[in-house]
């Protein structure tokens, strides 16, 4: 099965002097079974992942029968050139990847962004606002399968708790990794044993919704 991802770093490919540092879609490409052209970016929103042409470069890597996911939610509230507006850009962006999916023979598959590490007294703390709930909107409306990975997270880091879900962040000792001297305190990055927690839970899910069963087509085609 073929899968075209499109998303931000959480899902990005990294070169090996970044390791541990690794996104779920790089992990996803690893099994045998599949066929991953990652098309995330570090730092992408939708309005950024459209505007500098990204879109059109994972289209042309679609083939009929493709999944193309589409996984976003971290940057689009950041000010500036990325800013998507919850209530309005964002879900049209979302309906815009899925239309252009269709269009060119893909299923598309929205994700919600994964959760970041934010406890408060033990407790998990949702970051991510409207977001999540726009791309679960998005999926109902246009009938697109959906993974929603916020909520699948969440309850991931929760049940591992404050300190245990560090192994699954870019939490380094220093001089424990070359590229990283001096350690590192990221909630939102994932390194390779986090990414393959989120690939797992996206195998899953595309498994459970039996889109990995053969090469299945959009609505409508």
């Amino acid at each position: 099965m073929r899968l075209i991802v499109t998303g931000d770093s959480t899902a990005a490919d990294y070169p090996a002097d970044r390791a541990p540092l690794a996104g779920w879609g790089q992990t996803l490409g690893a099994r045998e079974d599949l066929e991953v052209i990652n098309h995330a970016r570090p730092g992408a929103s939708t309005r950024s992942f459209i505007a500098t042409g990204l879109l059109d470069r994972a289209l042309d890597d679609v083939h009929d029968g493709d999944l193309l996911l589409v996984c976003f939610g971290h940057n689009d509230g950041k000010e500036g050139e990325r800013f998507s507006d919850p209530e309005v850009a964002f879900p049209a962006n979302l309906r815009r990847f899925v239309a252009a999916g269709r269009a060119h023979g893909a299923t598309p598959v929205l994700l919600t962004p994964i959760e970041r590490r934010h406890f408060v007294d033990g407790r998990l703390q949702p970051t991510h606002g409207l977001y999540p709930d726009q791309t679960r909107t998005v999926a109902q409306v246009e009938s697109a399968p959906l993974i929603d990975l916020t909520s699948q997270t969440a309850e991931l880091w929760q049940s591992q708790g404050e300190e245990e879900s560090k192994r699954a962040f870019m939490w380094l000792d220093p001089a424990a990794w070359t590229g990283y001297p001096h350690g590192q305190q990221d909630n939102t990055h994932l390194r390779a044993e986090g990414a393959e927690m989120v690939a797992d839970l996206v195998y899953e899910a595309l498994s459970s919704q039996g889109l990995l069963t053969g090469r299945p087509l959009p609505a409508g085609r």
